[in-house]
């Protein structure tokens, strides 16, 4: 009989209460734990007892001044133990621990990484720290091809050194959670999102404007809910206030990943006017659960999305063109049907199961 591949897998922290992606990675290491021998580092976690799985094992970190040196102890403790895939997800400590000791004793080291970082200026130890990973790692691992063509210009990576793996839902979970009667005199639109410039929240504010100014009068009743939290929360309600927008726009802060399914299930539409995106879960959320969306045309976001759906991408910035495309679903029940139809059946290129697959894969 086969023995599991034995994979040592970084992540930065652990949290099941987390409105961030990181809880599909929870779902993922739950699987992975599975079907390999896996050795967990988690760089920080409120909780001291986590299991995995039967074979799983796990280091606890708190933030101080040598948690790098403590971070390249634990790596070396896996590697001396016989564990020589490493695969880490965006820690930088754990990135350039894992390509180190792997390139010293052996191994390979993988690193996940999947946003449009050349955008931004970045702070000069977390840039380097950031670079370092990205040139001492044996691969990258990122969402898409648009997104490995980004990185390969960008940083002068060569192609043969960057892995594509898309990311994954949790079918089950999304679809079998029972739909509440949406109110049907009024149209539900949803972001969820880090409420930052990046992630387009400044844009909120101006699309509802655009929308009520041009459509107002013939589109009816309907409300935006924000769910996320950020540095522009505050300015966002600020904005809301100062524009009298209080009946359009409701902030709704922070939910957490695994109670955000209702607020999908209750939405007409989602919105995501993003600077930048790379393989955006926002959106694998809305397809598993049949909302039709309107989004920046950034990232691996036409990758993702149908045929019907890249008739709504839109450019980032373009404040005009969101507001028609949200008036153009709302409007036509024919073109959102087929929208809706066609993403439910899309999605299930990324379930759970199929990217499990691909992520064994990487190891062969």
């Amino acid at each position: 009989m086969q023995k599991p591949i034995k994979i040592c897998y970084i992540l930065p922290e652990y949290n099941t209460d987390t409105e961030s992606h990181f809880y599909h990675l929870y779902e993922l290491l739950e699987r992975i734990s599975q079907k390999a021998d896996l050795f967990l580092i988690i760089e920080k976690s409120k909780s001291r007892d986590i299991k995995l799985g039967n074979r799983t094992y796990v280091q606890r970190f708190r933030f101080v001044p040598l948690r790098f040196l403590e971070i390249f102890l634990v790596v070396l403790r896996a590697r001396l133990i016989g564990y020589k895939n490493f695969y880490t997800h965006y820690a930088y400590s754990g990135a350039i621990s894992a390509a180190i000791i792997s390139r010293i004793f052996g191994g390979k080291s993988f690193y996940w990484n999947c946003a449009m970082n050349w955008l931004f200026r970045q702070k000069k130890l977390s840039g380097l720290g950031y670079k370092l990973s990205l040139r001492l790692s044996h691969f990258l691992v990122t969402g898409g091809e648009t997104m490995k063509q980004g990185y390969a210009e960008h940083y002068g990576l060569k192609p043969e050194k960057i892995r594509v793996m898309p990311n994954w839902i949790n079918l089950n979970r999304f679809q079998n959670q029972k739909s509440k009667i949406k109110n049907q005199k009024s149209k539900n639109l949803l972001f969820v999102h880090w409420l930052s410039k990046r992630k387009g929240a400044d844009m909120i504010v101006p699309i509802i404007k655009h929308f009520l100014s041009d459509f107002g009068e013939t589109i009816g009743d309907f409300k935006l809910l924000v769910i996320g939290n950020g540095p522009y929360r505050k300015k966002l309600a600020e904005e809301t206030r100062e524009n009298k927008l209080e009946k359009f726009i409701e902030i709704l802060g922070a939910i957490s990943n695994k109670d955000i399914i209702e607020y999908y299930n209750n939405a007409d539409i989602l919105i995501m006017p993003s600077m930048e995106e790379g393989f955006p879960r926002v959106l694998l959320e809305a397809m598993a659960t049949g909302v039709p969306y309107v989004a920046s045309d950034v990232g691996s976001v036409r990758e993702i999305s149908p045929d019907t759906a890249q008739r709504f991408l839109v450019k980032s910035g373009d404040v005009e063109m969101f507001a028609h495309k949200i008036e153009n679903l709302i409007s036509s029940e024919e073109i959102y049907n087929q929208f809706k139809k066609e993403e439910i059946e899309k999605v299930k290129e990324y379930s759970l199961e199929n990217v499990l697959d691909i992520f064994i894969k990487l190891f062969a």
